[in-house]
């Protein structure tokens, strides 16, 4: 049968490697606006075309190179566009100009493809013979359409099993699409690279419809040198494109050369004989400020050079707030930069700052990296500012029981609770491929959130402290779990409270299987040998975090229905923590709903702490291309205690 051939030879060119390819690819986009309104403002990417004109014509010429391990990168050095400002927009669909055929996924991280054999068993095949050198084979889904899944046919060589071209329709990320490729012409590792691609999108959203033609030819023959790196020239562009416009984006071209010279035209209405040249426009300094600014509120911002880059997230983006029972609304938002003062030697911050509305606190952790080269391996050195975890003292309510008697309502007045201001230290040293060192040194400024009611009951409203860390990390095998040993101790000194010695160790690893399936694992426990009356229980791999990212973070390391206090209690913890992610596992199936569920997820979580039974959790989850949501219920041995729910928004997040 075609399609054993088809599997055979996608198994026989598997591990086939390209080596250092590279290819000159020449890429063109086509946007037309049929509807759209004031909602397209808020869509990233799309704030340059959400007014004016409605069609637009890009184009960009570069590299693409393959490396060892299977990388595509894409490398552009000219680019021309008619959107204003020389914008990108729809960069999602950057992802549709280079599939991988025989890989287990079509685009990167989405989409099975059909002609992987592991992915068989979620398609339905059927073949027809074109003649006696071709077989087209056709493929849709076999138990639901999703989102990960795409139907369409494949022409291919009926005595190898080689792809020659390629049809294939479906619907991911807001973008409803259809590609056709050609396939190089010749057996062996190019065979999986395509020659041609054309990738045509719709895209709906509240009222908006946009359409757009995305078409790349690679090996073209004009190779540009690796300094090159041009916007806006429009007589480069026309010498290195590989063949000829389309009629309606040659119109689209001369409208904008109309355009341009009737705005240089003389005036020929004046009273005399003497043409009068037209004013040269001031150039409007707040009307740019004022686009930058409004830009901002929607769209990610980034300015970059060949000496470094800033950027920053949209200020208003659904996809930075979350919501879960314990936490409540939090908001949060990022700011990164880096400059590079050699090839081996740079400096970097990633800010991470957020608010809680629940505790009504403003978040934020502010790491600055200096990367160099040691031996040839990537060291660096980081300080980390942040004002940390609201942290629980373990102690103080005993202490104020035992000297004030009972307190009504003492679980109201938050007596236990400190804020904690925290600097951090540390060079990170690989030794070897296998294993790295860590030392350092974390300061605490720890102040009482009910500072006024701990002052009139003679307790302390502020603890310091200081010590040297060391963090050992190895990874023994590649794609092996991560064992990471860490100890901290507290030096004792005049203006500082707390003296103590802490032991952690951590194993995780997430492991990628085949369909977009990963099984995270994790365990690990920790414990003080020593410690003081007044203490802090405060773990580096067990807290309580503020500033979480998103459904591929915390959602499989952390517990979600754990109290804060928990955290901060005992003088030990044993965790364990293991999930398993794939498509098509269980909401997929639901009609209507399950064909945009683009993941799912179920996890298990246990704990052991001191004076308390053994906590677990148990939890389900998906993800799709508006939301993630998560459903978890809380067990103590057997005993159910409570149920809750966690939920982030997903719009355009690829976007």
């Amino acid at each position: 049968m075609a399609q054993n051939l088809l599997f055979n030879y996608s198994k026989a060119h598997a591990n086939d490697t390209l080596g250092n390819f590279q290819s000159n690819v020449y890429i063109k986009h086509h946007f037309l606006t049929h509807q759209r309104n004031f909602t397209l403002w808020c869509v990233p990417s799309m704030y340059a075309i959400a007014r004016g004109q409605r069609s637009f014509v890009s184009e960009q010429y570069g590299r693409m190179s393959i490396n060892s391990e299977g990388k595509i990168e894409n490398k552009r050095q000219v680019y021309y566009t008619t959107i204003p400002h020389n914008r990108n927009t729809m960069p999602t669909l950057l992802d549709f100009i280079t599939p991988r055929l025989y890989s287990s996924t079509l685009y990167g991280d989405h989409i099975l493809s059909p002609f992987n054999h592991s992915n068989r068993v979620f398609y339905r095949y059927a073949e027809t013979p074109i003649d006696s050198q071709r077989t087209r084979v056709t493929f849709r889904p076999r138990y639901v359409n999703n989102t990960q899944l795409v139907n369409g046919h494949a022409t291919i060589d009926s005595r190898t099993g080689r792809i020659l071209e390629t049809d294939m329709s479906g619907e991911f990320d807001m973008m409803r699409f259809h590609t056709h490729t050609v396939q190089v012409d010749e057996d062996g590792p190019h065979s999986k690279l395509p020659q041609f691609c054309e990738t045509k999108a719709d895209f709906k959203f509240l009222g908006n419809h946009i359409s757009a033609a995305f078409e790349a030819s690679y090996d073209c023959p004009i190779t540009l040198p690796d300094s090159v790196n041009v916007k806006g020239d429009r007589q480069l562009i026309d010498s290195v494109r590989p063949y000829e416009l389309w009629p309606e984006e040659l119109a689209i071209y001369q409208l904008r050369d109309s355009l341009r010279a009737r705005r240089q035209q003389p005036d020929t209405t004046a009273t005399d004989t003497i043409l009068v040249q037209p004013k040269p426009k001031k150039h409007n300094y707040w009307k740019e400020i004022g686009e930058t600014l409004g830009e901002s509120l929607v769209q990610r911002i980034r300015f970059s050079n060949e000496d470094g880059w800033v950027r920053l997230s949209p200020i208003i983006n659904p996809q930075y707030i979350s919501y879960s029972k314990r936490k409540g609304l939090s908001y949060r938002f990022k700011l990164g930069a880096r400059y590079n003062f050699t090839d081996e030697t740079a400096i970097s911050m990633n800010a991470r700052l957020g608010y809680n509305f629940k505790q009504k606190r403003f978040y934020f952790q502010l790491p600055f990296r200096l990367d160099y080269d040691y031996r040839g391996r990537d060291a660096f050195a980081e300080l980390v500012w942040s004002n940390g975890n609201r942290i629980y003292n373990s102690t103080v309510i005993d202490e104020l029981q035992r000297t004030q008697g009972e307190l009504p309502n003492i679980d109201n007045m938050k007596l236990d609770q400190f804020d904690d201001l925290n600097l951090h230290i540390q060079n990170t040293l690989p030794l070897n491929n296998r294993l790295a060192i860590e030392v350092g040194m974390v300061f605490h400024h720890r102040n009482a959130v009910a500072k006024r009611q701990m002052a009139l009951m003679g307790m302390p409203t502020k603890y310091r402290s200081l010590a040297p860390n060391l963090s050992i990390k190895a990874r023994p095998w590649p794609k092996g779990p991560l064992f990471t040993i860490d100890y901290e101790r507290g030096l004792p000194g005049k203006n500082l409270d707390l003296s103590y010695e802490r032991w952690e160790m951590d194993a995780s690893m997430k492991h990628r299987m085949h369909r977009l399936q990963t099984l995270n694992l994790r365990v690990g426990g920790g414990f003080y040998t020593k410690r003081d009356k007044n203490y802090f229980m405060d773990y580096s791999n067990f807290r309580d975090e503020n500033l979480p990212e998103g459904w591929n973070d915390d959602w499989s390391g952390n517990f979600q229905l754990l109290s804060s206090r928990l955290f901060n209690q005992s003088k030990y913890y044993l965790r364990g923590n293991v999930s398993f992610e794939s498509p098509l596992m269980a909401v997929s199936f639901v009609p209507f709903v399950g064909r945009y569920v683009e993941s799912e997820r179920a996890y298990i979580s246990t704990l052991s702490i001191a004076h308390t039974r053994l906590y677990s959790e148990l939890g389900y989850g998906f993800t799709c291309r508006y939301f993630s949501v998560g459903f978890f219920a809380s067990f103590y041995n057997a005993s159910f205690i409570e149920s809750g729910a966690k939920f982030t928004f997903e719009l355009f997040r690829r976007w």
